[in-house]
């Protein structure tokens, strides 16, 4: 996830929650030595170019002193424009903080972080609170990687593992066992997550297999995981929480949005895709180093 990152693109809209972010980015391009791009997309109908070209310039005015930092200004739909961005660079990270909320939420609304986690096949770095509180994490000392599905388990543990190793930070994997009811019975024709919690347990370990030299500490609950999940991240001390697009997102008929259940999270988030393509990724760059 990290050792292919070279180019860290910070969407702002300049709102608290942008402010409040710049120093976990700045950490970042510090630790990753990747290129800082500030991106801000405005509507034309709305913001004359002149004036969001000058709050772009006087955003994050430490930026300029990396060696490679540029700022990005597009018009046109916000959504469209991050999207056509990213998706020209493979070695992209996104951080999208949210949008400050104000009134009432729109009940047919679309969010734009889901829909860019659907469409981006880049880690997105966002929070799971629609508003930035004195609850979000000061470090990421403490990974967390919540495992929902057998197959994009172990994509996420090898991402994961890969910025561990670079920090020194501790390992958690987490699962949510769900409670055995008579809809839980048709659950192994579906998928392979295990239905108890020393399953659970077990199968989270063979995830583990082939890392050496890591902190890790395995978290289990059996229950429902809106309840179960904001418990073990403040039981497990996690900062930065790992979820795939998936997890990420939770789809209707009508809209898609943020998975609620992160709304009770004190913890930042980076939604990962998984793609057959990653793996293949991840052996070229174990190949390359090995010779």
């Amino acid at each position: 996830m990290f050792q292919q990152t070279t180019e860290i693109v910070f969407a702002t809209d300049f709102s608290d929650s942008s402010h409040a972010v710049i120093p976990a980015v700045a950490r970042w391009v510090d630790e990753l030595g990747a290129k800082l791009t500030l991106l801000h997309v405005y509507d034309p109908k709305k913001v004359i170019h002149r004036d969001a070209q000058s709050r772009l310039q006087s955003f994050f005015a430490e930026a300029d002193n990396y060696p490679d930092c540029e700022r990005v200004l597009i018009g046109g739909d916000v959504c469209e424009g991050i999207a056509t961005y990213c998706a020209r660079r493979s070695g992209a990270f996104l951080v999208l903080p949210p949008s400050d909320q104000s009134g009432l939420p729109r009940p047919w609304h679309r969010s734009m972080r889901a829909r860019l986690i659907e469409q981006l096949d880049i880690p997105i770095w966002t929070l799971g609170r629609t508003n930035v509180g004195d609850s979000e994490p000061s470090s990421d000392r403490h990974i967390g990687v919540w495992i929902t599905d057998a197959e994009e388990g172990v994509s996420q543990v090898r991402q994961a593992a890969q910025y561990v190793t670079q920090t020194g930070a501790t390992l958690h994997l987490l699962h949510v066992v769900e409670d055995v009811n008579e809809g839980s019975l048709t659950n192994p024709l579906t998928t392979r997550s295990p239905m108890g919690i020393e399953s659970a347990e077990v199968w989270l370990g063979e995830l583990l297999e082939g890392l050496r030299g890591l902190k890790v500490e395995v978290h289990v609950a059996q229950g429902s995981a809106d309840r179960e999940l904001p418990r073990l991240l403040r039981r497990s001390g996690v900062e930065m929480l790992l979820v795939s697009q998936k997890s990420a997102i939770r789809r209707s008929m009508m809209r898609s949005t943020i998975n609620p259940v992160f709304r009770k999270c004190p913890a930042s988030l980076i939604c990962v895709p998984y793609r057959g393509r990653l793996e293949d990724m991840w052996r070229g760059v174990e190949a390359s180093a090995a010779a």
